[in-house]
């Protein structure tokens, strides 16, 4: 298949803005796929999660595959406002995906990652979109198993009674009711 785009979700980084090893993985994986198969955009996401940095880890990961890789910036369009996996889906949809009008979509994280990945792209995104996630290898933890599973009920709840795709009630509920946008866990954001 022709991907329109490669989406690849941050993990955590330093203050300066190194990669962990998960991260590096994820967009190592996401540039040897935009290189096999010819895909002309890599979208990195994160927000400038850490207290102790004004960087964004979509930034982070950017700046990664251009010094590591040699990778045309042009190439690798940054979402900035993301703070988690369903962030991650709306605004690279909402800002970027709409916008160029592009259907299909490869979507990188991490091995562990990808059912949830799946589930929350697909929903997000819509029967009109053509997503495929893949996984870059980890030593996984039964705890990030564990996590995995409450977080998708947690998702399904926040987005109970919404049909999929279904982009300005999905953004609406994102502001009301997710505790990483509504003020509850981190800053409220502003509706973009």
């Amino acid at each position: 298949m022709d991907y329109s785009a490669i989406i690849v979700l941050g993990n955590l980084m330093t203050k300066e803005g190194q990669l962990n090893q998960e991260s590096s993985s994820r967009i190592d994986m996401a540039i040897k796929a935009f290189y096999e198969m010819q895909v002309s955009y890599i979208i990195t996401c994160g927000w400038a999660y850490r207290n102790d940095s004004s960087i964004a880890i979509a930034d982070a990961m950017k700046q990664y595959a251009v010094k590591t890789w040699k990778i045309n910036p042009n190439t690798i369009l940054t979402e900035r406002n993301s703070r988690d996996t369903v962030g991650d889906a709306i605004f690279t949809k909402r800002n970027i995906v709409l916008k160029r009008e592009w259907k299909n979509i490869l979507v990188v994280t991490s091995d562990y990652h990808v059912p949830r990945t799946r589930k929350v792209f697909n929903y997000i995104y819509g029967k009109q979109y053509s997503i495929k996630v893949i996984g870059a290898d980890t030593d996984i933890a039964n705890e990030k198993l564990e996590n995995e599973k409450s977080s998708i009920v947690a998702f399904y709840k926040t987005f109970e009674g919404i049909e999929a795709g279904d982009d300005a009630l999905i953004n609406r509920r994102l502001f009301e009711k997710h505790p990483y946008y509504n003020g509850v866990v981190y800053p409220k954001i502003s509706v973009i």
